[in-house]
Parts: C-alpha cells; structure tokens; sequence
C-alpha cells in the first residue's frame, strides 16, 4: 500500500489497505492546522444476523470515502436529553495526524473513550483532538457498541454471543490500524494505547489478553482499572423481561426477541437500578468471562487472574496510570440529594461499597465488612449528610485507588518496564469543567473526568489566554502524554529539575502531583490503602474465596 496525497492539500486522499478515503486539513482553536479523517469504517455494520455477534472485518469500498463528515455514536441511552442517541451502525474510527509526511514516521496515541460501557462518543464534537495538534502524534479514536448491543453475554456455544462485542470491536479497529498506520504517517511499531474511567478499565483488560500483543507497545491508564468480572445472575434475562419478553426462560428464544426489536428499545437505563445506589452508577452490561473454547475470546479469566500471572505478555511493556485527586466528588449531587439515602446506609452500608464485597460473600459478612471499612476511613465519624465529604472520600478510595493500589502492587512484583504514576489534583475554578457540571461552582475539587478538559478540547470547553495557569496545565498534560508516547519516558522540561521516577517496589509510591505546583510526592492516597489491605482479614478471606486454584500472595491484596 503505497501513501497518496491528493494535489489539493484542504482534502488529502489516503490509500489504505480497503479503499481511498478523503480527509480536510483543519485548525485547532488555537490556530494549529492538522489533518482529520472521519468515520473510516473498520469492520462490517453489526446489524440484523450480526447484532450481538464478533466484529466482522470491513468490506472494501470501491470509490474514494468522504471521512469528512463526523460519524455517528453508537446507539446509547443520554440520561441528560432523556433520548436515544446515535445509531448501530457504528463501527468507524477517526484519525488526526499533525503531518502527513515527516523525516520519521510519528507516535501514535489510540483513545478509548469512557461512559460505563454504556454510554460516549469517539468523536471530535465530543473529544477535540486540538490540544495534541499542537504535537507531533497521531491520535486515533474508534467507536465501539455499547451496553447490551456490546456487552450482552449468553453461554450456549451454538448462540454464537459469549460476550464482549465491544471489546472485539476495539481490538478490530486495532488490526486495522496496524495495516494502515504507516498510510497515515503513523509509527505502526509504536502505538500508546490510553482511555479514562471504563475506557481507562478497557485498556487495562486488552493488555492482559494475548491477541492483542503487537497491537500496541506501551498504555496510560486514567482514572480506571478493571479487577474483577461482574456476576449478576441472569442479567439477560431480567433484561429482555424488561424490553417486552413473556416467553419461557429459554436464551434462544430470549436471543431471537433481542434481535427483532428496533436497536432503540435496547438501550433500557438503569434497569437494575436498586434502592440505595445512584442509579447512574448501577451497574448495566459490562465486560465478562467468556468460555476459552470461543475462538476469539478476550476474557477467559478475572482480570486479577491474569495480573497474578508473571508471564503476562504487557509485563514488559511500559505503563503511565493515575487517578484525580477526589473521584467521587463528580457523584456529589447524588449524595447530598438522593431520597432517604443516609437512612437507607444505616441499614445497609455494603452499599457503599463496590460489587465485589457483595458478589463474595452473605449479606452478614458484607455488612461486617462494611462497618470495618467505615470506621477504617471515617473513625466515629458517622455516614450521613453533616460528614458528606468524608463519605465520598472513602467511596473514592473502595471504587478507585484501593484497586489501583491492588494492580500497581501485583504488577511491581513482575514488571520488567517501568511504571509511572500521577496525581491529578489541579483545581481551577473556571476550567474543572466536570465537576462544575457535577456539583456546581460553589464545590471544589479535581474530581473523575476533570483532567480530561486538560487533554481534549470538550464542548463546555473555551478558549484560553495563553498566560493562563489553565492553558499552562493544558500544555503540561500534552507534553506529559506525548513525551511517554514517544520515548516511554514522560520526563519533560516543563517539570525540571523534578524527575518523574518510575515506581520502585512495594513499599512506597512516588507520584507526579500535578497542582498549582508541580511536585514529586509520596502518593497520598497509598496509607489508608495500606491499611485497608492489612487491617482486613476478611477482605482477604473473600479473595481467597473467589481465586481457591491460584496460589496469590497476600501482597496483592
């Protein structure tokens, strides 16, 4: 395949390996040209036989694509237009490239975008690619399905849906990619592959999978990690009860109903919403363990499975992760205004807690464990409105950087690259824009998503003056994420003389606390997780439960 521009450089033309597609030369906000191509298909429209099904690759096209047009999100429930968005013909990726042609070719950065794995959109009306145009990179975003249509799981072989769709897309559109990279002025033997929050989770899970070795050679991790597969009994079927099905528990014929109904009638919100649990965060369709036997199968094992095991192949390949400083500050409106909450957590305070405190043990020992927990993180503090900001504190820390903590530590102890860490913790009063959207101005704080309006021009966004701290911290994160995707090192000049030394062992975790202040701190988060870790004996008890045939160390917990 050989690289063609057209003469007119406002719309270059790019041979790849299934056709030509047509680009648009454009200018960021601050007046950097780059070369944008939207909405290049990368496999088969997963529509009528292939609903529910593996990614098929992508027929070629005979005449030259417009990709000058953004391309739909995938079909999605928007809690915010109380509508259905989007559309199921939504396997298409889009590619930003500062140069066309360079003496090398240039990193590449592929995002994963978040959303719960039910919600998000990869494209630049929702995450501006204006911040790394001011770089030389290349960044990649891919849609991929969401919720049930990406995540609907059935166990019957000959069903031919074990689940993780959208994960098989992701990888898909990596594949492609591999093949074309080079087309697009892109470095196919070095590729950074980032997200946030479940895009951040969705990142994690492909470097634990063997197909996806040689699909990307480094990862930055925000604000997500994934250590266990859920388990909710019959998710399918309380699902398809819900959308209409009064037929005999039979996951054919659950399977044929699914399939003939409008993709709109799919997207169900909160349909296992309890009382008690913000019903923004209950937990829908989300990545499972499929049967190995499933030729394409990207989770076989739990994720903390696989992160125990010393010949996992991302072991060798260098790692960036952080988190915000105060996650769950972004659920403030939930937990100073949900009905009856506080005197629903007298009575049940495991729900505080994430799903795996309730899927491994009997309510009893959840609740036990629970009040173990609370008074770890709040001591006589009691879980009501009046100590609101210390609820949210420990409920950062169970959903957040105990797991982080849990990974780093068995990754550390195997790791044959470097692993860096950063803190995000800048609070601007104008420019956090997530959690002004969250809770308002009068609040403060970095909480999850805030960094992302530092890394991409999002549509709150505005312009800034270039003296600005906030502009300041903009060019920051750039030079940050791009130094690592170029030399895996995100040692710049921008934070000298501080050095951003990778994580050394077990016992302490330096991080890059990105403030006001730039400074290389002992992660404050890491002694509450310490103790969480060894003051819990029960916790410890309920991962030896769930992993009975590994032999884990008790420094991974």
């Amino acid at each position: 395949i050989s690289l063609r521009i057209a003469r007119n450089v406002e719309q270059p033309i790019i041979s790849t390996t299934h056709g030509l597609v047509r680009g648009q030369l454009r200018e960021t906000v601050y007046g950097d040209k780059y070369y944008c191509f939207d909405g290049i298909p990368y496999g088969k429209p997963p529509l009528g036989d292939l609903r529910f099904k593996s990614p098929q690759p992508v027929e070629p096209w005979p005449d030259v694509r417009d990709c000058t047009v953004v391309a739909p999100k995938c079909i999605q429930y928007n809690r915010y237009t109380d509508r259905v968005e989007g559309s199921e013909d939504c396997l298409y990726l889009n590619i930003y490239a500062k140069k066309l042609k360079s003496e090398k070719p240039l990193p590449v950065m592929v995002y994963i975008h978040g959303g719960s794995f039910a919600t998000g959109s990869a494209s630049r009306l929702a995450w501006g690619p204006d911040y790394f145009m001011m770089k030389d990179v290349i960044l990649v975003t891919m849609g991929y399905r969401l919720g049930a249509l990406g995540f609907l799981s059935l166990p019957e072989p000959e069903l031919q849906v074990p689940g993780n769709a959208g994960l098989k897309d992701i990888v898909m559109a990596l594949k492609w990619l591999k093949n074309n990279y080079i087309n697009f002025n892109g470095d196919p033997n070095n590729v950074t592959l980032f997200g946030n929050s479940s895009g951040s989770a969705a990142a994690q899970m492909l470097t634990l999978t063997p197909k996806c070795e040689g699909l990307f050679h480094k990862a930055i991790l925000m604000s997500g990690v994934y250590l266990r597969t859920p388990d909710i009994p019959n998710v399918h079927i309380t699902f398809a009860k819900r959308v209409g099905y009064e037929g005999a528990e039979d996951n054919k014929d659950i399977l044929n109903y699914l399939s003939s109904l409008e993709a709109e009638k799919l997207c169900l919100p909160n349909f296992l919403a309890e009382e008690g649990r913000d019903p923004n965060m209950a937990p829908t369709f989300l990545p499972v363990k499929e049967n190995a036997s499933v030729s394409d199968a990207i989770i076989t094992k739990d994720p903390f499975e696989v992160i125990a095991d010393e010949k996992a192949w991302f072991y060798s390949k260098p790692l960036m992760l952080g988190a915000t400083s105060f996650e769950s500050l972004a659920r403030y409106k939930f937990f100073t205004t949900y009905p009856n909450l506080y005197e629903i957590l007298s009575l049940h305070p495991e729900k505080l807690f994430s799903h795996e405190i309730g899927t491994s043990c009997d309510l009893a020992t959840q609740q036990q464990l629970a009040r173990k927990l609370i008074k770890l993180h709040m001591g006589e503090k009691e879980v009501n409105l009046e100590n609101v900001m210390d609820v949210m504190r420990l409920v950062s820390h169970d959903f957040m950087y105990h797991p982080m903590h849990r990974f780093m530590s068995a990754r550390l102890g195997r790791v044959h690259a470097p692993t860096y860490l950063y803190r995000f913790d800048f609070d601007s009063p104008d420019f956090n824009l997530y959690r002004i959207k969250c809770c308002g101005r009068e609040v403060r704080g970095a909480v999850h998503v805030d960094e992302l309006a530092y890394v991409f021009y999002i549509p709150q966004s505005f312009k800034l003056a270039r003296d600005s701290e906030e502009f300041n911290t903009i060019v920051l994160m750039m030079d940050l994420l791009t130094a690592f995707a170029a030399n895996s090192d995100p040692n710049v000049d921008k934070i000298k003389p501080i050095v951003w030394e990778p994580l050394a062992s077990n016992e302490e975790r330096k991080c890059l606390n990105i403030s006001n202040e730039i400074t290389f701190i002992d992660w404050p988060e890491l002694e509450k997780c310490k103790n969480c870790s060894s003051n819990t004996k029960m916790r410890k008890q309920l991962e030896l439960n769930r992993l009975q045939q590994l032999h884990t160390n008790s420094e991974f917990l």
